[in-house]
C-alpha cells in the first residue's frame, strides 16, 4: 500500500462532519417595522402653523405614539421604526447586524389647541 491511501471510513467520517457543518450553518435577513403608520408622508397631508388644530391632526393621522404635556403647550409625537437584521449562523461563530431607521413627526400645539410648530424627520421611510 502507498502512503497516500485514506481508509474509506475516514473519508466517510470527514464527509459526514462537513455535511453536518453545512447543514448547521445559515444566513437570514429579517425586515420588520413598529410604531404608527407614517401618514404624514401621504400626498395631500398639510398642516399650517397658526391654523391647524389638534383635532385635525388626530383625524388625519390617528393617535400619536406619545402625547407630551408641557407647561404652555401639548406635543404630539409620531414615530415609525424600520428594522433590518442580517444573520450569519455557523457552528462556532454567529454574527448579527441590526439596522434601525426612524421617521418622525412632531407637532406643538398652544393651550387653545392650535398648531404652533410642526417638524418632520429628514429621513422618509416608505409608507407601508
Amino acid at each position: 500500500m502507498s502512503g497516500s491511501y485514506v481508509k474509506p471510513w475516514l473519508r466517510l467520517g470527514a464527509a459526514a462532519v462537513l455535511g453536518v457543518a453545512l447543514l448547521a450553518s445559515a444566513c437570514s435577513r429579517t425586515d420588520s417595522s413598529a410604531g404608527v403608520e407614517n401618514l404624514w408622508r401621504a400626498d395631500g397631508f398639510e398642516v399650517t402653523e397658526g391654523v391647524t388644530t389638534e383635532a385635525e391632526v388626530l383625524e388625519a393621522l390617528g393617535p400619536p405614539s406619545q402625547i407630551i404635556s408641557l407647561e404652555n403647550e401639548t406635543v404630539f409625537y409620531y414615530l415609525t421604526e424600520a428594522f433590518r437584521s442580517d444573520r450569519l449562523l455557523l457552528i462556532i461563530y454567529n454574527r448579527t447586524k441590526r439596522t434601525t431607521r426612524y421617521d418622525r413627526a412632531i407637532f406643538f400645539f398652544d393651550r387653545s389647541g392650535v398648531l404652533r410648530k410642526a417638524s418632520f424627520s429628514q429621513t422618509a421611510l416608505p409608507r407601508s
